[in-house]
Parts: C-alpha cells; sequence; structure tokens
C-alpha cells in the first residue's frame, strides 16, 4: 500500500512538474507571438487587426525539460491563415510543432447591395466592413485602394466583399470610335486620326486604323480617345 502511495505521489510530481514547464513554453510561446509575429504582420498588413491561435497546446505536457532557452521559429512566414511554429531544444536534443491559425482583419470594400454583371463599381453601390483577408480570394480592394470605376464580371450579392477576382476593367475604346494615334520615339511624338478596330481597356493593345494612310498598327489604350505606338 505505502509502495503504491508513494509510486502515485512520483507521477503526481512528474505531471506537475511537466505541466509547470508546459506552462513555462506556452508563456514563451505567447511572447513571440505578441513581441515578433504581430508586429511583423502588422508591419506587413498595415492597419490591419492581427489574431493568432495556438493549437494543441495539450502536446507541451510531454516535452523534456529544456537546459537551455529554447528556439521558436515561424515554419511559414508567408502564410496568412495556418503555419507551424517549431520549439526545439539543444540540451537535451529534441524538436516539437505547434499548430498555429491566424486571423487578419482589414476595413475592406463590399457591396452595399446587389450588383449586376456589366455594372460599374462606385462608392453608392459599396460601403466598409471588416474582412479576414485569409478567407477571401484574390485582392481585396480598400478605401486605399477602391475598385471605383471597375465593373462587375459577375453578379455580386449584397455584403460580398470586392475583389480583382470580380471585377474588370472598362471598355475605354469601343470598336469604330474615332481615336486620336499618338506615335512616339524617344522625344519626338506624331499625332494622327485613327479608328479603333477592336474594343479595348486601359494599357490593352489593339488594332487601330491610320485614317490618312490605311495603315493598321497596334497601340496601347492610354484613355477613352487616345492610343499609343511606340516606334
Amino acid at each position: 500500500m505505502d509502495s503504491l502511495y508513494r509510486f502515485t505521489i512520483l507521477i503526481l510530481l512528474i505531471f506537475f512538474n511537466n505541466c509547470s514547464y508546459a506552462s513555462q513554453i506556452a508563456t514563451q510561446l505567447q511572447q513571440f507571438i505578441n513581441e515578433y509575429e504581430i508586429p511583423r504582420l502588422s508591419n506587413i498588413y498595415q492597419g490591419a487587426e492581427i489574431k493568432i491561435e495556438l493549437s494543441n497546446t495539450v502536446a507541451l505536457n510531454y516535452l523534456p525539460k529544456c537546459n537551455q532557452p529554447i528556439k521558436i521559429e515561424n515554419q511559414r512566414p508567408n502564410a496568412t491563415k495556418r503555419t507551424n511554429y517549431a520549439i526545439s531544444c539543444l540540451s537535451p536534443t529534441w524538436k516539437s510543432f505547434i499548430p498555429v491559425s491566424q486571423s487578419i482583419l482589414i476595413d475592406g470594400i463590399k457591396a452595399s447591395t446587389p450588383i449586376s454583371r456589366g455594372t460599374a463599381i462606385t462608392s453608392s453601390n459599396t460601403t466598409i466592413g471588416k474582412v479576414d483577408i485569409t478567407t477571401i480570394r484574390g485582392h481585396i480592394y480598400t478605401l486605399k485602394t477602391p475598385p471605383y470605376g471597375l465593373i462587375a464580371s459577375r453578379n455580386i450579392r449584397i455584403n460580398t466583399f470586392i475583389t480583382d477576382s470580380i471585377t474588370k476593367q472598362p471598355i475605354l475604346v469601343k470598336k469604330g470610335a474615332r481615336v486620336l494615334i499618338i506615335a512616339q520615339s524617344g522625344l519626338i511624338s506624331v499625332k494622327m486620326n485613327g479608328t479603333a478596330m477592336e474594343n479595348g481597356v486601359k494599357g490593352q493593345q489593339i488594332r487601330v486604323k491610320n485614317v490618312s494612310s490605311g495603315r493598321i498598327v497596334y497601340g496601347k489604350v492610354v484613355s477613352d480617345s487616345e492610343v499609343l505606338v511606340n516606334y
């Protein structure tokens, strides 16, 4: 009976000792998050609200006590949603991994009303809302980089956040429209009247016809009435 009692006490002491050390590691992990990871992500996603949570911390109870300061390293620093922290010790030598989930909340622009395909995105049919960018595909538009003037590439439901995957550039030059062809070479530029042979968005190369010569050339759309040709 006494042996069983002593064995039980020993097991409890080992258990509480391990729990105490696990608590120390958890504290160091939280310090790593607060002092390094959150500032690092905040610098990348300025103005964002960063949240980081550790998973499976029960596994810390089974780690041997380290005789030196442990090393903590983010295995996927470029990840936005999930990563792993590697915890390692040199004496005794061991290494363990803790799953980590992250959320990065920013003020994004979302639809305040349903927006039909082909409709322009404006401040009138959008509003601002908090969005976790780790749950959204594509580039989220914000007040610093608004989508105003872009066109909905599909029907957009109310409260849907606006991204580059559901928008497209509006057609600036329509087929048959009269345009000014600007031929440029170094400091020399020549302007001539032309006709667009196809629709074009800003920055797109389209075919244009020189009204005077009848020659067809390719030019880049720079505005709703100008096409730039480089020589």
